[in-house]
């Protein structure tokens, strides 16, 4: 099948994407939950310049093959689909978002996605962060926790936010867009009683953990961060491993996570909470 075969099609309206193409993007809720975050989380649309822009992609028979979201500065998220849709979304955004930065997403769409890019604005695309995509369907908090967890509250918003920053800041975003996303994470978390903060046993806080909306059985675990002063003590998967299980036992099927493959200590906490590879996604930089 050929590019020619695919036809593209753009919203700014996020409900006009969820009306759309929310029903095939949950027929792979795990796979494609950032997507379906920035679909249906009323939080979802993080800050930025101009319009957000939905895509998705129909065959020659009118059925979705593919799905996207961008907004400049970000990197686009990109579901999985066949590479002649791919590289169909790419002739059609480079018209439409030619300042595009990046791509991130399944490791063969990205990577043609990227391809096709290049091609088409000489721009080169280095492949910049490989990550696996993970997911945890059952879990146990450990029992040997020092200290423990809070619901956070309006007054803890700067220090997690602030938390949050420096936890964004390999994101190749610009300074003012970390600082900017990373206090409507926290806040939208601490908004929606879905963030807690750990506090050690002398009630010192070393660390935050959120977590996003219940989307088609899933919820993905966001913004997971530890004080530099406290990095020794185990916190890492306490956190991870408490709004993991909050997750499930609230009815979520499962939880989600990215790992990026760099980041070789956090591999062991998020499989010691019970997560587990299910697909290779890899990110692009376009410069």
């Amino acid at each position: 099948m050929e590019a020619d075969d695919m036809k593209v099609h753009t919203t700014s309206s996020a409900a006009e994407f969820a009306a759309r193409v929310g029903d095939w993007l949950k027929l792979e809720p795990v796979r494609n939950n950032v997507l379906l975050v920035h679909a249906l989380d009323p939080n979802g649309v993080p800050p930025g310049q101009g319009d957000p822009v939905f895509s998705w992609v129909t065959d020659a028979d009118g059925a979705i093959v593919g799905a996207a979201f961008a907004r400049l500065p970000y990197r686009m998220p990109l579901s999985e689909m066949p590479d002649a849709a791919a590289r169909a979304l790419a002739e059609h955004l480079v018209t439409v978002l030619p300042d595009l930065e990046g791509v991130a997403g399944a490791a063969a769409s990205a990577k043609t996605f990227a391809a096709r890019w290049a091609e088409l604005t000489g721009k080169s695309a280095h492949s910049e962060r490989d990550q696996w995509l993970m997911v945890c369907t059952e879990t146990t908090r450990p029992t040997n926790a020092g200290g423990g967890p809070r619901m956070s509250t309006q007054d803890d918003l700067d220090t997690v936010a602030e938390w949050f920053m420096a936890g964004m800041r390999d994101s190749g975003l610009p300074p003012e867009q970390i600082a900017q996303r990373a206090r409507q994470l926290a806040g939208g978390q601490i908004a929606g009683g879905r963030q807690i903060v750990w506090e050690d046993e002398s009630g010192t806080p070393v660390g935050a953990a959120g977590w996003g909306l219940d989307i088609a059985g899933v919820v993905r675990p966001a913004g997971v961060f530890v004080s530099p002063d406290h990095r020794s003590g185990g916190y890492a998967t306490l956190l991870l491993g408490e709004v993991t299980a909050r997750a499930l036992e609230n009815g979520a099927d499962a939880t989600v996570c990215t790992h990026f493959l760099k980041y070789e200590s956090m591999l062991a906490v998020v499989e010691k909470v019970g997560y587990r590879r299910v697909a290779d996604f890899t990110e692009y930089r376009f410069e």
